[in-house]
């Protein structure tokens, strides 16, 4: 049998023959007198073995020591297979979120909603809010809406954060509150920390009180953006008056006890 029918019968081609025999995985047969190979079914057996096993995932540096029945300890082979099933068992679980995402962005697309990787909650939530603003409240909510944005593709931010954000703003009561301390947020925008210092103390005590950042701090949210993360608090809110109410809130909750939108403190 020449090398284009063993290639034919397993379902692959000379030229990945050739690769194995360079690599060990195949040993090369005995010539005929006249310089060609000549293979037999053992051969054919051996090559749709090994590609039997490369179709399962197994790399080709690993499947010599599967094949090779001699060897006194099968350690290494049983650690090499588990190892594949862990990263076959994270690339399903990768691929159930992102059908997840997919259907929800179809669902969105066909009911002609702006895509979006806020829950869906939120986004309609916000989107009302927007949409029955006036033009200064509306700048600073497309502001949030983007910043939140930000939060829930970067992964960092509990799902509890968004539910607490749905129900502050579906509320009218803590609605208004939140749409005043935006307008109070704004309003420190440019201004030098040390002139503001009275208002960033107020906005970050009653941020506090509005949104649960506790469960931004209980994530560790905070430390990661701060230290790894490939966007950092300073970058998000470049602003120092507005960045140092961020900070003086997160740093009030972390030595307090969570409370829920609208608990007087």
């Amino acid at each position: 049998m020449r090398i284009g029918s063993l290639a034919d019968a397993a379902g692959t081609t000379a030229r990945t023959v050739r690769h194995y025999h360079r690599l060990g995985l195949l040993a090369e047969p005995r010539r005929l007198s006249n310089g060609y190979r000549e293979y037999t079914i053992d051969d054919v057996v051996r090559l749709m073995r090994i590609r039997w096993l490369a179709d399962c995932g197994m790399p080709l540096g690993a499947i010599a020591a599967a094949l090779d029945r001699s060897a006194p300890d099968e350690s290494d082979v049983v650690a090499d297979l588990r190892a594949l099933l862990v990263g076959i068992e994270s690339e399903q679980k990768a691929l159930t979120r992102k059908h997840a995402r997919l259907s929800g962005l179809l669902d969105d697309a066909v009911e002609h909603r702006p895509l979006t990787a806020l829950p869906r909650d939120t986004a309609d939530t916000l989107a009302a809010l927007i949409d029955a603003a006036d033009e200064t409240d509306r700048e600073a909510l497309l502001r949030e809406r983007d910043l939140l944005e930000v939060m829930a593709i970067s992964g960092t931010v509990p799902a509890s954060f968004f539910e607490t954000m749905t129900t502050t703003l579906a509320d009218p009561g803590t609605r208004l509150k939140y749409l005043m301390l935006l307008r109070r947020f704004a309003a420190i925008e440019g201004r030098n920390v040390e002139e503001v210092e009275a208002d960033i103390d107020s906005l970050a005590t009653d941020l506090a009180s509005v949104l649960d950042i506790h469960a931004l701090v209980s994530a560790g949210t905070y430390a990661t953006a701060r230290e790894a993360g490939p966007l950092s608090l300073d970058d998000i809110v470049p602003d120092p008056a507005q960045r140092a109410v961020i900070i003086d809130a997160i740093a009030r909750l972390q030595t307090s006890e969570p409370s829920r939108p609208g608990d007087p403190r």
